[in-house]
């Protein structure tokens, strides 16, 4: 024991500063950092046999973003890019770190199954729907429901998507119990869930999308790592997954980037962080980059501040940007 101390008294200094580094490093704070993120090339993630040849690149664009530790937060007071955000700001009610990283993945997932869709169907591909799955990706109350459950029927009534499950809850009475039946870990439970007013509209406090099981010919996947997650890919993952498919290279031998959700009708939607993104493409030498509508304003003022020497175009659909690049790169 005598040792110990005698040890510990010499080595004081160095314990401390060993405590302190840790800290300082790796205990999270109830914040994350955004900062310019990369490109992701879509075309080397489609499997694919027979796949069209593309001269150029379809980039996906992506934003950095990393739990803030007391490091790392003082980094952001240093790099003028990198911007510290209060974690209630990507958070939908009262999620953990875990929570807003499944929906993230939930999320992705059904941006691919829409982008595959949109695609598949402009190309006049084969496409044959087997079943239709209606996922929580976040809930804004307490009601028993979790993120990831698939929801089967509401209040006795088989859902096959948000609308019909709006009208459900707009014809019951606030307060009242409605039956869910879901499926959650692979088995199936029944839950009463209590009807809500929330900003003077009748809720049960689920935010849900909807897969689909579908079979395709040509059957294609398109692989994500672990750590990928959000919808902001939609409209660059159909771009690529149309060109894959089809007969004719749209890239036309260019560098084009881009950001947008998609849904099953193909119109493109806003995105968050489109000024890393804008940042991300200029760095890795983008000649184009996609933005939705409602993002054209910053990425401009982005470029315009910067004097990139990069063109930003605003699309509201996919066939905007299918029509931009026959119209301007096509011969």
């Amino acid at each position: 024991m005598e040792k110990l101390r005698k040890w510990l008294k010499e080595n004081l200094f160095f314990i401390v500063f060993v405590v302190l580094t840790f800290v300082i490093c790796n205990i999270p704070l109830p914040y994350y950092i955004m900062a310019p993120g990369g490109i992701i090339n879509v075309n080397d993630r489609i499997k694919l046999d027979d796949k069209n040849e593309m001269s150029g690149t379809l980039n996906l664009l992506y934003v950095s973003e990393y739990k803030a530790t007391v490091a790392s937060s003082l980094m952001s007071f240093i790099l003028k890019d990198w911007d510290l955000n209060k974690i209630e700001d990507i958070q939908v009610s009262d999620e953990t770190s875990k929570e807003i990283d499944l929906r993230n993945k939930l999320m992705l997932d059904n941006s691919r199954q829409n982008a595959i869709l949109v695609a598949y169907q402009k190309a006049n591909k084969e496409i044959k729907i087997n079943k239709v799955e209606n996922i929580v990706v976040a809930t804004t109350v307490s009601n028993g429901i979790e993120i990831g459950d698939k929801i089967i029927s509401v209040g006795g009534i088989d859902i096959q998507n948000i609308t019909q499950l709006q009208e459900i809850v707009k014809n019951s009475e606030v307060g009242s119990k409605l039956k869910v039946k879901l499926i959650r870990d692979n088995r199936e439970e029944e839950i009463d869930v209590e009807v809500v007013e929330i900003n003077s509209l009748k809720q049960i406090g689920v935010v849900m999308v909807t897969n689909y099981d579908y079979e395709l010919d040509p059957d294609i996947d398109i692989e994500f790592k672990a750590s990928e997650g959000g919808s902001s890919g939609g409209l660059m993952i159909a771009l690529n997954v149309y060109n894959a498919i089809g007969d004719v290279d749209i890239t036309y031998g260019h560098k084009i980037a881009g950001t947008g959700t998609i849904d099953l009708l193909g119109n493109v939607g806003e995105i968050d962080g489109v000024k890393y993104k804008i940042i991300g493409a200029y760095k890795n030498n983008m000649e184009l980059v996609f933005v939705p509508e409602g993002n054209y304003e910053e990425a401009i003022k982005t470029v315009e501040d910067r004097n990139y020497d990069m063109k930003v175009v605003a699309v509201s659909t996919f066939d905007d940007a299918l029509d931009y690049l026959e119209k301007n790169y096509g011969v």
